[in-house]
């Protein structure tokens, strides 16, 4: 990048460290933020510290860019002595984002002290949403699977200006170097937590499907040492969802965010949640934030403001602020089509009754492979071998599904009683097509394994990968750009058109903010 360009997008100013960066690189970061922490205005601020917003950190960071990230969670330690998340079958007050009452597939409501813990689960109209919340975003919660979307799916989806080649050749591959992508080696698959990974590939063979390894983000060196039983148990009984603490899955508090820190020039604010944004008459960007405590208390608030301003608290909290935004006229110039386009990535779980030689005890959470029907079902469908482990008492088979799906979407719209941003033009029968695809796969399978029965997994529509609201090409530029709002830009799963393409979109969100970072950089804004 030229000189006059890093000039432009604003070199004044050094970043300091703290929390993540005071751990990565050594303690000082703390002193330091204390000593900056008045500071409220920088030339970028990011909003989250998912896939997108890590991103864009690192690439602000790289650039000299003075930014501030500022992200509604705690920042989660490693702790491989103890465990500080908690999980199905260990249900803590960490969990769940400010919920009385517990609330996910498989598990019975259970009565949980309202704290900022790292999954909020939103229950929308027909269908219930689940994102993640902490330093690091999704990266926390998901599974670890790095898979792209097909080919064919892709340029159905996408504006002809994201040419797949290019994705394939330079955005795929380096977003799977960052985050440190590989396959389950061969020894941990043959490990007992692991009967069941080795049945589904069995079953599903059976049924005539062809399995294949799929990329992961778990560290399997972290594994191995939960199998000697020389690390707290983890990745090995199932825990995923609700984070791994020992260390076993690789977040992006262990790529991205400890390099963005590490260029000096990004300071990091968790336990700071966006109440509102806008723009103020000097053409700056407010962010309204409240502080929060680690136990949910409500410290105070602070309005910083900013140059460039990073949507990248995730498809449902991106599209809550700029919808509020534009309906109060905090930030009128935003497009119409902000809060459309909606898809829940046609999600699905499935379950079945195991055969007896399961070995009965837990399940690993790792996914180890997946198998595509572009064709055999309604929708075209990627399975993935999958655990939930409150399903140990049961001898239990689990499989998710996401299915393309180019049709079904919903609205983010502002409630005119409440001037909550809810989700519309949503129902369970949106749902519908991708829950048949699902259960055929299930009947197939179940078919062609005889004694096996269907297990019910969830009663109501559930989607851990929301997406869409700010579709890239209709709502931005191919850059994330926001139509009609000069630095503004989008770069989360709000920009994915409501559904990956049959694969999980953790990759796709970090191909989209890698390109559109190097463009904006590039650029200047």
């Amino acid at each position: 990048m030229s000189v006059d360009r890093r000039h432009v997008l604003g070199l004044a100013g050094r970043g300091t460290l703290a929390g993540l960066g005071a751990a990565v690189l050594g303690g000082a970061g703390s002193r330091a933020f204390a000593a900056a922490s008045s500071r409220t205005h920088f030339r970028a601020l990011v909003i989250g510290s998912g896939f997108g917003g890590s991103v864009a950190a690192l690439r602000l960071g790289r650039a000299g860019v003075d930014t501030l990230v500022v992200e509604r969670g705690r920042e989660w330690p490693v702790a491989p002595r103890r465990h500080v998340f908690g999980s199905m079958n260990g249900v803590t007050d960490t969990m769940f984002w400010f919920r009385r009452t517990t609330r996910w597939p498989a598990l019975l409501p259970t009565p949980v002290r309202p704290a900022p813990g790292v999954m909020e689960v939103s229950e929308e109209e027909g269908l219930d949403i689940a994102c993640g919340a902490g330093v690091g975003g999704g990266s926390l919660v998901y599974t670890g699977v790095t898979v792209a979307p097909p080919r064919r799916y892709f340029e159905r989806l996408y504006p002809p200006g994201l040419r797949y080649e290019e994705f394939a050749r330079t955005w795929f591959p380096r977003v799977r170097r960052a985050l440190g992508a590989t396959v389950m080696p061969a020894d941990v698959l043959r490990s007992a937590p692991f009967t069941h990974s080795r049945l589904w590939d069995e079953h599903l063979t059976r049924a005539g499907a062809r399995t294949f390894p799929l990329d992961s983000t778990f560290d399997w060196d972290v594994v191995r040492r939960e199998l000697a039983h020389t690390a707290p148990l983890s990745a090995t009984v199932g825990e995923s969802d609700f984070g791994c603490g020992n260390g076993a899955k690789k977040s992006l508090t262990r790529s991205y965010l400890p390099a963005a820190l590490a260029t000096g020039h990004v300071q990091l604010r968790p336990l700071h949640e966006v109440r509102s944004i806008g723009r103020r008459r000097d053409g700056r960007f407010r962010v309204e934030v409240r502080r929060l405590g680690t136990g949910g208390a409500v410290l105070g608030t602070t309005e910083f403001t900013c140059d460039l301003l990073f949507m990248a608290a995730g498809t449902l909290n991106t599209n809550r602020l700029l919808v509020a935004a534009r309906d109060r006229g905090d930030l009128a110039d935003l497009p119409a089509s902000v809060g459309t386009g909606f898809g829940d990535n046609g999600d699905q779980a499935t379950a079945r009754s195991q055969p007896f030689r399961f070995h009965g005890g837990s399940q690993g959470s790792p996914c180890a492979s997946g198998a595509f029907f572009p064709t055999e079902f309604e929708l075209p469908l990627l399975a993935e071998n999958w655990v939930l482990p409150a399903y140990h008492a049961l001898p239990a088979l689990v499989t998710f599904s996401m299915t393309v799906d180019t049709d079904h979407r919903g609205t983010f719209r502002s409630d005119p009683r409440t001037g909550r941003v809810r989700l519309a033009d949503w129902s369970a029968d949106k749902s519908a097509a991708a829950a048949r695809s699902a259960t055929a796969l299930s009947d197939r399978v179940i078919d062609a394994n005889p004694g096996m029965l269907p297990v019910t997994v969830t009663t109501r529509p559930f989607t851990g990968h929301p997406l869409g609201g700010c579709v890239i090409g209709r709502t931005t530029d191919l850059e994330g750009r926001v139509h009609g709002v000069r630095g503004l830009y989008v770069l989360d799963g709000s920009l994915v058109p409501g559904n990956a393409g049959g694969a999980n979109p953790s990759l796709t969100i970090a191909a989209l903010a890698e390109r559109a970072m190097a463009g904006i950089v590039a650029a200047a804004g």
